[in-house]
């Protein structure tokens, strides 16, 4: 499995709006400097993140888009998912569907297969909420959302 530019770009931008996700709509501007992306790739990205549902936009003064739920409800693959096609990491399926004729004997695409879901359940269980853990972590900054989270606990 290899995951594309617009794949990982993908994910800055939805971790970006989870960082951000108590202020509300975030400008593609704003977006696009803090990733440094440019604004045009951005929006190709968001096009394709708000036909999945993920995001929504709002147009205007005060617009731009936001997440449309929190963000412990994203997973990264399926965050991954809109951008990218899963493929496997070693095809024993050619284009035309019908399986290697080796496939039944060959122990390597048992091993491809167990790396897959192996992968495919680890991305399927990581969520937003536990990136920005990561990453608060790794930078030993607070985050805005989890510092937004911790007060609402305390409550």
């Amino acid at each position: 499995m290899r995951i594309s530019t617009k794949g990982r770009y993908a994910l800055r931008v939805m971790l970006y709006l989870a960082e951000h996700y108590t202020l509300g709509y975030i400008a593609v501007k704003d977006i696009a400097e803090e990733e440094t992306l440019s604004p045009k790739y951005v929006e190709q990205i968001m096009s394709k993140l708000t036909k999945a549902g993920l995001v929504i936009g709002a147009r205007g003064a005060h617009g731009g888009y936001r997440l449309t739920s929190s963000p412990s409800h994203y997973s990264v693959s399926q965050i991954i998912k809109v951008t990218e096609n899963y493929n496997d990491f070693a095809p024993c399926t050619p284009a035309d569907g019908s399986p290697c004729p080796r496939y039944n004997k060959c122990i390597s695409a048992d091993v491809w297969q167990l790396v897959q879901s192996t992968v495919e359940e680890l991305l399927d269980n990581l969520t937003l909420t536990d990136l920005l853990r990561m990453q608060q972590d790794k930078l030993g900054t607070p985050s805005l959302y989890l510092t937004y989270l911790s007060h609402l606990n305390k409550k």
